[in-house]
């Protein structure tokens, strides 16, 4: 194995790369085939690694990571044996040390949404062992933080003026974010993954009373729509009105003839309706066909024909 190469000073090492230990990171996932992460490899196979990585010292020769993933694991795939560490006082459960991670990894333009939402939970957990807080307990308090101060658990406030300084982000995107981890691991996938954008991540956890919200999801994802069409499916259940009674099904046929008859008024005053009205009569159209295709798989499918008996 390698040996340690100590610089001047006494913080700064060059290590072997099979010294450092990578324990639980703000960061989960890497991707190692985005064109970010191909450009660092780039970089460090161009200039070395620039900026050291950031451990604390653990058992004997190793070093336990708290900053830096990406970079060990650009190192990795150049197959270096040598990288160069800064070694910081910091318990590997301290609020310093996540502090540490958020403040990298919340300041990068490519971490994916889940892992931030992952950080600052972790953040808020570690800054306050004794409150035992979940993901409902955490965004209770961030609409009471909103409120005001004096509304807040004690020494939440400040810890949630420290975050906001890392990520210079808003109170309510902090919410929206933590929202983000109560969505089924089906919908946090497609996130993380890029398939479903991140404001329409906040829209499906934003309506989780939602009945058909997995139909919903799965039909965006096969066929994407905008955030106000989707919201619109989301909360379509909410317009409809119960009706007391028994309500009479009204035959297809007459409700197709409604349509074409409306089609034909809009036909006739087309050149009369301004932009702005026929944006908002395509959004509701959109939100009609998305209905209707979600409601086909469950459709009942119609009684088969009796076959009359052949007469002698």
């Amino acid at each position: 194995m390698a040996t340690t190469k100590t610089s001047v000073n006494p913080e700064f090492l060059y290590v072997p790369i099979g010294n450092i230990v990578v324990l639980e990171q703000v960061r989960s996932n890497i991707n190692i085939e985005a064109d970010s992460f191909k450009s660092l490899i780039q970089s460090i196979k161009d200039k070395g690694i620039l900026e050291p990585l950031l451990v604390t010292k653990g058992d004997g020769d190793l070093y336990t990571l708290i900053c830096g993933e990406r970079r060990l694991e650009a190192a990795r795939q150049l197959e270096l044996e040598l990288v160069p560490v800064r070694i910081i006082e910091a318990g590997k459960e301290s609020g310093e040390t996540i502090a540490l991670q958020l403040t990298e990894n919340l300041q990068r333009e490519d971490l994916n949404p889940m892992d931030q939402a992952k950080g600052i939970l972790a953040f808020i957990q570690v800054k306050h062992p004794d409150k035992n807080y979940d993901v409902d307990g955490v965004m209770t308090e961030l609409v009471n933080y909103d409120r005001g101060s004096k509304y807040a658990a004690e020494g939440f406030s400040a810890t949630v003026a420290e975050i906001l300084k890392i990520s210079a982000k808003s109170t309510k995107t902090l919410f929206n974010m933590i929202s983000l981890l109560k969505l089924s691991p089906e919908i946090q996938a497609e996130i993380r993954s890029g398939n479903l954008p991140v404001s329409q991540g906040y829209l499906f956890a934003a309506n989780l009373e939602c009945p058909d919200l997995m139909n919903i999801f799965t039909a965006v994802i096969q066929k994407p729509v905008t955030n106000a069409t989707l919201n619109n499916l989301l909360t379509a259940y909410k317009k409809v009105k119960p009706v007391p009674g028994v309500t009479r099904l009204v035959p297809m046929k007459k409700q197709i003839a409604s349509l074409r008859s409306v089609e034909s008024r809009i036909e006739m005053g087309i050149a009369k309706y301004t932009k702005p009205d026929l944006v908002t009569l395509l959004d509701e159209l959109r939100v009609f066909c998305a209905l209707v295709e979600l409601r086909i798989p469950i459709a009942p499918e119609p009684p088969p024909e009796k076959k009359r008996p052949p007469q002698v």
